[in-house]
Order: C-alpha cells, then structure tokens, then sequence
C-alpha cells in the first residue's frame, strides 16, 4: 500500500502523521500496513511484526516501539537503539513542538530502523531472542532501581558522613541491586567490621 492508497489521510497535530507516514515509509514496501491511525500515533503491522509511531499526547515525546504480533512482547526506542545503535541512544530523547524539528526525529529514527532493524521487521526469531538477551538485564536493574534507589542514597549519604554502620546495614538491605563501586563499599564495610569483632576477641 503506497501513502497515496491510504484513505483518509489527515495531517494530525504538528503534521505528524503526514511526517510518519512519509518518514516510515519504506515499512509500506515490506509488508506492512497501517492499521491505526490517530492524531498523534501511527501503528503499522506486517502478519508478524508490528511498529508504533507516537509523538507523546502531553509530552511532545517522540517515540517508538516494535515488538512481534502473535507474542507480547514490545521494546521502546531506547531499549532498541540500545542493542542496534548505542551511539545513537540520544534519538530516543527527541521532544518538540517544533514541526520542523519533528520531522528531523521522525527521519533519524526511521532511518536507523530501515538500516538496523531488518531482521526485527522481517521477524526473524533469532533476531528477537538476541533483542531480549540484551534488553532484559536492562528491565531487570531498573526495576531493582525503582524498588531499591532510596535505599541506596540514603547508604550514599551515610557513607559520605561516614555513618559506617548505617551504610553497611543500608547497603547490605539493597545489596541485591548494588553497582561495582557500591559492592566494593559493602565488602569493605562487612572486613572492617569483622576485622574489628577478630581485634576485639583477641583482646578477651
């Protein structure tokens, strides 16, 4: 289906979806279809993959997310320029209600998707399986960030006041989401501590 075949075309707010639809068009001669169509999102969908195309309704965010039809499974345009194009992460953070400036995120996305993404458009399963290997380490440390970042800034702040037992017991209650260089606290924290308890004992 050419742009010209798709029936009702209007230009959605700022353009947007004249400008996806003119970014994102080489989906239409692979396979896929426009299969929704609002004022500020676009989905295309081929038998197995799908893409959506948004510009945030509040946030003026222009995204991206593509995942496999018959599956659930979905990856945003950070999580996909991550594994595709980390040098290209910054385009996952494009926000404007400039037109012109719209246009310019709609065509650096589209293209990074028509050179990297092939194999994800075409769904090829091991290109899928490879995406999640990546992805989901991802997923699993911001969601020990949500649940344990308080946490780990209050040890921060304990171990820059030099609260050392604090720290260690904070530490130690989120030690399942520490970083390298909060572990490398932790360990020292638990040695000095034990060198302390040995010390103590030796004096008895």
């Amino acid at each position: 289906m050419s742009l010209e075949e798709i029936p009702g075309v209007d230009q959605g707010r700022l353009g947007f979806v004249e400008l996806a639809l003119k970014a994102f068009a080489f989906l239409l001669g692979i396979g896929f279809e426009v299969v929704r169509r609002e004022g500020t999102s676009l989905r295309f969908e081929s038998p197995t993959v799908f893409v959506n195309v948004y510009h945030g309704r509040y946030s003026y965010q222009v995204g991206l997310e593509l995942g496999r039809v018959p599956q659930s499974d979905m990856y945003s345009l950070y999580e996909l320029l991550t594994a595709v194009a980390p040098g290209e992460i910054g385009k996952a953070r494009c926000q404007t209600s400039d037109p012109e400036v719209l246009e310019r995120c709609l065509s650096a996305i589209a293209e990074i998707v028509d050179q990297e993404c092939r194999s994800l458009l075409n769904g090829d399963p091991s290109a899928f399986e490879w995406l999640r290997s990546i992805v989901d380490p991802l997923r699993e440390a911001a969601t020990l960030q949500a649940e344990f970042g308080a946490t780990m800034d209050r040890a921060d702040r304990a171990w820059e006041a030099k609260e050392m037992r604090l720290a260690e017991d904070l530490y130690q209650e989120a030690e399942i989401a520490l970083d390298k260089t909060r572990t490398r606290r932790l360990n020292y924290l638990r040695s000095k501590r034990e060198a302390a308890f040995r010390s103590k004992g030796e004096e008895q």
